[in-house]
């Protein structure tokens, strides 16, 4: 039997790697260490979840991997549930992981596409049509059914407000619930859910904008969490194929 394939999916605005800089920073190397492979599909930045699978489905399928193993961050979380659900006629996934994605939507997106100012217009400028999807509205408008062989999991990252990088802090204070800067962690919440991890949402890709900290553990070791959450959904995904 065939190990299942790894593929690591990138979140809004994200991508897989740009010159030096990459999505998931080291990831790929450390995974390569362990003898681990994965595939770093690259979407588009801020299509809509629909355009976004599309897309991931035509570089996954296109090979004859016969079962994949996906670990998600953010958005990318939401393109593989409708990628799983409506683009997998074979079955080839088995496995889902996702990592601090808004499965419910954050009133952060509400908050981008509603206020003034030059930070909001940029997002809105360059998000569309993604951010209009990310809203708790539109996910509780267009939900995505699970598929009952495939195995769901996720996990939730939260940093308190005073433990937040100082220009995150403004939009952590919007979401008034536990978060990580972006997404709430009860949105998080899908499948089976791992617990929560200490970490703003872009520290959980090894981009820590705060000053090192023993105290509040930063920064996050995101190498470790991400090897760890990678054996997690390929062992997930093996227990779906035997």
């Amino acid at each position: 039997m065939a190990f299942p394939t790894l593929a690591l999916l990138h979140g809004f605005l994200g991508f897989s790697r740009r010159g030096p800089i990459e999505y998931f920073r080291g990831v790929k190397e450390a995974l390569n260490k362990m003898h681990i492979v994965p595939l770093i599909p690259e979407v588009p930045s801020a299509g809509t979840i629909a355009e976004r699978a599309e897309v991931l489905a035509r570089k996954l399928f296109r090979t004859d991997v016969p079962a994949f193993a996906l670990a998600a961050h953010s958005m990318g979380g939401l393109d593989a549930r409708y990628l799983i659900t409506y683009l997998d006629p074979d079955r080839r996934v088995k496995s889902l992981l996702t990592v601090s994605t808004p499965h419910r939507g954050s009133l952060l997106a509400t908050w981008m596409l509603e206020s003034r100012g030059p930070i909001p217009a940029w997002f809105r400028y360059v998000g569309r049509p993604a951010l209009d999807e990310l809203t708790p509205e539109a996910c509780a408008a267009t939900p995505i059914p699970d598929r009952e062989d495939v195995n769901y999991s996720s996990y939730a990252s939260c940093r308190h407000a005073d433990e937040l990088p100082f220009w995150f802090r403004p939009y952590g204070s919007m979401i008034q619930e536990d978060n990580d800067g972006m997404v709430p962690v009860s949105s998080a919440h899908w499948g089976n859910f791992r617990g929560i991890v200490r970490a703003d949402h872009l520290e959980l890709l090894g981009w820590s904008l705060g000053l090192p900290d023993a105290q509040s553990g930063r920064p996050f070791d995101h190498l470790h969490f991400w090897t760890r959450a990678a054996t997690d959904a390929m062992t997930a995904a093996e227990e779906k194929t035997s």
